[in-house]
C-alpha cells in the first residue's frame, strides 16, 4: 500500500468581541464563542515499496489513488481538551491530481489548539474521537472495489503549530497502511479442487478479532482487510458454500504484516454434517465448524466446545414449545463465536437459566447477517448470566456483537443482554459488552429493575460500550 504525504496551511478570520453592559454579564457561550476554520489541504500519495515481493495494496497493480467522493479525517484538539474528528468536503473531479496521486480537500476545524494533529483516510475508518474504527473490518463483501473505497486505511500524525487566529498545519506528514489485505483462494483438504468461486461466507478469527464476509458465489479470490497479526496467533477459518457445505481449518499461523497484500492459499476439510436437533437423542457438544439447524425435540442440552466457531441455521432451542432441564439454551464452554444464518431462537431451559451463556473469564461472538431471538427464563438473562443463586450461571464472561439482528429479552429482574437477577449479598455478574456499529439492529428487552443492556436488578455488570446508539432499541 502506497503512502500519503499530506501539507496545508490553515488561517482563521479574526472575530471581534461582543460589547457586555456590566448589568448583563456574558453567558458562558458567549464568552467562549465558536471558531470557525477553513482548512485546505494538498495531499500526495507516493507510490512505495514496489520493490518488494508482495504487492502492495489496494489495485491489482499495487496503486492506490484519489477518487471522486473521496474524504479524509482530520483529528485535532480542540479548546475543551477533547480530540475531535472533521471531515473533509467530498472530492471532486477538479480536486485531483497528478494522475490521481494528490488531492486538494478542504476541512473546517471548529476551536483547534496546538498539538498534534491526525489524517486518517478513508474518513469513515475514523472514530468520533479520532480512534481507529476497527468495527467496520467485522463485516465485510470480500470485493477489492468495496475493500478499497471503504476499508483501506491509512493514517500520519504531526504538530499543527499556532494560537490566537493563526495556524499552520504540519507538512510532509507520510500516512502509512494500518491494514493487512488478504487475498484468499480455497481449496478442498481432500482432492486439491478449488472451491473458492463457491464460497458464500468465510469467517476468519484470530482470536481476538473475528471477521465475516457474506458474498453471492462468484470467482474469487476473497479480499479480507484486517488488523495485523503475528506467526505466534493462531487464526481459525469457517467457510461455507452455496450448498450450505461448511468447510474449516483448525489452525494457521502466519504473519500478516500491515500495508501489505497477501496472498493466502487455504486447504480446507469438507465438514458436510449437519446437526438436525429435530433427531437430537443426547446432549450434544458443538465443535468447530458444525452447523446446528432444526427445532430441538428433546430436552437435551446443547454446549459449544471452547474456541469453536458455530452455525446457527434456522434453529429454534426451547423457544416455542418448552422443554425441562436445568441449563441454559445454549451453553458456552469457553471462548465460542455464533455465527447467524436464518432466523435464530434461543431460550433458557428452567427458572433462572440464560438463553445463551459464556463462562466467566471467556468471551462470546456474535455475528452473521441472520436474525436471532434470545430468551431468559425468568431471572436469566437473554444473552449473559442467570440468577444469582444458581452457581453454574451465576457468573458470566464478555459479551460481543457484531452483526446481525438480535432480540435480547431478560426475564424477571434479569438484563435482556448482561446479567441475570440477583439478591445483594448475591449479585449475579457478567463482563464487559460490546455492541459494535456493524450491527444490523440490537432490541434489548430487560424484566423489572434491570438495565436492557448491562445489569441486572440487584447484580453487576462490566463496561457497556455501544458503538451506533442508532441501531440500539432499548425497552
Amino acid at each position: 500500500m502506497a503512502a500519503l504525504v499530506v501539507a496545508g496551511t490553515i488561517t482563521l478570520g479574526c472575530s471581534s468581541d461582543d460589547e457586555n453592559s456590566p448589568l448583563n454579564p456574558p453567558t458562558v457561550e458567549e464568552s467562549q464563542p465558536e471558531t470557525s476554520v477553513k482548512v485546505t489541504l494538498t495531499t500526495t500519495i507516493n507510490r512505495s515499496g514496489e520493490s518488494q515481493a508482495r504487492r502492495r495494496a489496494l489495485s491489482e497493480q499495487g496503486v492506490k489513488t484519489f477518487a471522486v467522493g473521496d474524504q479524509i479525517a482530520v483529528v485535532y484538539t480542540n479548546t475543551s481538551s477533547k480530540r475531535v474528528k472533521a471531515v473533509s468536503n467530498a472530492l471532486t473531479a477538479a480536486d485531483i491530481t497528478n494522475s490521481g496521486k494528490s488531492a486538494k480537500i478542504t476541512v473546517t476545524l471548529t476551536n483547534p489548539v496546538a498539538g498534534t494533529v491526525d489524517y486518517i483516510y478513508p474518513a469513515a475508518m475514523a472514530n468520533e474521537d479520532g480512534t481507529l474504527n476497527y468495527s467496520a473490518l467485522c463485516m465485510q463483501d470480500g470485493t477489492l472495489a468495496s475493500l478499497a473505497s471503504n476499508l483501506d486505511c491509512a493514517k500520519g500524525s504531526g504538530e499543527m503549530t499556532g494560537s490566537g487566529s493563526d495556524f499552520t498545519l504540519p507538512t510532509g506528514v507520510s500516512l502509512a497502511n494500518q491494514l493487512a489485505v488478504c487475498e484468499f483462494n480455497i481449496k478442498e483438504y481432500d482432492g486439491g479442487a478449488d472451491i473458492t468461486s463457491s464460497i458464500t461466507d468465510l469467517i476468519l478469527s484470530d482470536g481476538t478479532n473475528t471477521y465475516t464476509v457474506s458474498r453471492t458465489a462468484t470467482a474469487g479470490p476473497i479480499y479480507v482487510a484486517m488488523q495485523p497479526v503475528t506467526s505466534d496467533q493462531t487464526l481459525t477459518f469457517i467457510a461455507i458454500d452455496n450448498m450450505e457445505n461448511r468447510y474449516r481449518r483448525g489452525e494457521l499461523h502466519k504473519t500478516l504484516e500491515a500495508n501489505d497484500m497477501i496472498p493466502v492459499n487455504l486447504k480446507m476439510y469438507n465438514t458436510p454434517e449437519i446437526i438436525d436437533l429435530s433427531t437430537l437423542s443426547a446432549d450434544r457438544v458443538a465443535q468447530n465448524g458444525d452447523m446446528l439447524t432444526g427445532k430441538l425435540a428433546t430436552s437435551h442440552q446443547i454446549s459449544i466446545a471452547p474456541d469453536a466457531i458455530v452455525i446457527l441455521n434456522d434453529v429454534d432451542i426451547n423457544y416455542v414449545t418448552e422443554l425441562s432441564g436445568a441449563f441454559a439454551g445454549i451453553t458456552c464452554q469457553g471462548n465460542a463465536t455464533l455465527i447467524m444464518k436464518g432466523t435464530d431462537y434461543v431460550k433458557g431451559f428452567y427458572a433462572g437459566y440464560p438463553g445463551i451463556f459464556v463462562p466467566s473469564g471467556s468471551t462470546l461472538t456474535i455475528t452473521g447477517d441472520g436474525t436471532l431471538y434470545v430468551l431468559g427464563h425468568d431471572n436469566g438473562a437473554g444473552i449473559g448470566s442467570g440468577r444469582s443463586d444458581i452457581a453454574a450461571v451465576k457468573s458470566c464472561g464478555s459479551i460481543i456483537i457484531q452483526g446481525g439482528t438480535i432480540w435480547g429479552t431478560g426475564g424477571i429482574g434479569a438484563a435482556g443482554i448482561g446479567s441475570g437477577a440477583g439478591a445483594d449479598e448475591s449479585p449475579s455478574s457478567c463482563g464487559n459488552i460490546t455492541i459494535k456499529s456493524s450491527v444490523i439492529k440490537v432490541y434489548a428487552t430487560p424484566g423489572s429493575g434491570a438495565e436492557p443492556i448491562g445489569r441486572g436488578d440487584h447484580s453487576t455488570s462490566g463496561t457497556v460500550t455501544i458503538e451506533d446508539s442508532d441501531k440500539i432499541e432499548q425497552k
